[in-house]
């Protein structure tokens, strides 16, 4: 079950994230964890596909957003990987992904609000919607 403790990692990442450029570098990984995350469930559950493919386009557009922010750090070329993790439970995954965009969306209200750049405020304002849609998909109803 790594991918839950990648998850978690991450979470509490994005969490801990200083100022402006350290928020947007936090996010940029999350979106990019969550996109492959979501890829890597989508075939695996007739019930949960639609809500992994939405998910992790949304998790995609999320990243090209921050990708064009003028204080996000400069990004690796190196893309991401993440291991499979056949026997992990789709519904936990799910619900730890749906756990850290709800905190992704927590954190860049602020953070967008705090920047000079309109650029900034607005990478911000819009990952923040794509973080709310990724929550919206993946989250259990009454959770």
């Amino acid at each position: 079950m790594k991918v839950m403790k990648e998850i978690d990692t991450m979470r509490a990442r994005v969490e801990t994230a200083g100022g402006l450029a350290g928020t947007l570098e936090a996010g940029w990984d999350a979106f990019e964890l969550l996109r492959l995350t979501c890829e890597q469930c989508e075939d695996r559950s007739d019930e949960l596909f639609a809500a992994f493919s939405f998910a992790s386009a949304a998790a995609a557009e999320g990243r090209n957003i921050l990708a064009d922010a003028p204080s996000l750090p400069p990004r690796p070329d190196a893309g991401s990987s993440c291991e499979p993790f056949v026997q992990a439970d789709l519904e936990e995954i799910a619900d730890a992904l749906a756990g850290l965009a709800l905190v992704l969306s927590s954190r860049f209200s602020p953070a967008g609000g705090g920047a000079r750049d309109a650029a900034d405020q607005a990478a911000c304002r819009d990952a923040a919607r794509e973080a709310r849609r990724i929550h919206e998909l993946l989250a259990r109803r009454g959770s």
